[in-house]
């Protein structure tokens, strides 16, 4: 499996529209903010009503391998290639 490195590299793993759309919405906001949305903000932005749909969608973003979170911490969800450290 090649190592995502960018964003396209991660575009061009085999998304749905739907995956693609959260994905760029997480994406987007870790370059604005700096840290991760929550649900609730993904919701918001795609104009989804449910909060199980997008987490579904956030776990198989990880599972796919583009998206990184880390157990217990909200708003940790994060494209791979963002690092960071720990203080």
């Amino acid at each position: 499996m090649n190592r995502i490195k960018d964003l396209e590299s991660a575009l061009e793993r085999n998304m749905t529209p739907r995956q693609k759309e959260i994905f760029m919405v997480i994406d987007s906001w870790w370059a604005r903010f700096g840290f991760g949305p929550s649900v609730d903000d993904i919701m918001r932005l795609t104009g989804d009503k449910g909060r199980g749909n997008v987490a579904r969608v956030c776990r198989i973003l990880c599972e796919i391998g583009v998206c990184k979170r880390t157990p217990g911490r909200a708003r940790s969800i994060r494209p791979v290639y963002v690092n960071i450290r720990k203080l």
